[in-house]
Formats: structure tokens, C-alpha cells, sequence
């Protein structure tokens, strides 16, 4: 759900894929091929990220994560979008 808001603020995936905490967040057309720039660009926030190809971030936290945690990661992701796409 906190992906879905973060794309209804700023449409920046095409696709949310994937199953628990495990996602696959596919660039929209704009931004295909910088899944790289987005996964550096989370890297300087703090937050882990990889990339599954070049248009593709995968969010894969510990099976362990709390709500908390969750919720910083969601408010890490969005600023290192805005850093990444603009």
C-alpha cells in the first residue's frame, strides 16, 4: 500500500509485482533504464535496494522488518526517487 501512495503522489512505476515484502517495482516509460540511479540514489539515503534489470528496483527486506522500519523505508524510497528521476 505505501507503494501505491508513493506512485498516486508520483507515477514513477508501471508495475508493482511480487509477493509479502519481496516487490519488483517496474520504472515507468520515463524512467526506464535508470533502475541503477535509483538504486544509488537509495544507497546515499540509507536504504538497501537491487536492481532485477535495468528498468526494475527489488525491495526485499528481512522477513523480520517492523512496521516501523517499513514506514522509513517508504519515506527513504520516495526522496531517493525524486533525487534518481528528476
Amino acid at each position: 500500500e505505501g507503494l501505491k501512495a508513493i506512485n498516486a503522489r508520483r507515477p514513477v512505476f508501471a508495475d508493482l509485482r511480487g509477493e509479502g515484502v519481496w516487490i519488483g517495482c517496474e520504472l515507468a516509460e520515463p524512467w526506464r533504464g535508470k533502475a541503477f540511479a535509483v538504486m544509488q540514489a537509495a544507497g546515499d539515503a540509507g536504504l538497501l535496494v537491487l536492481m532485477a534489470g535495468p528498468d526494475v528496483v527489488r525491495i526485499a527486506p528481512s522477513l523480520v522488518i517492523s512496521l516501523d522500519e517499513i514506514l522509513e523505508g517508504l519515506t527513504r524510497l520516495e526522496a531517493a526517487l525524486e533525487r534518481a528521476l528528476n
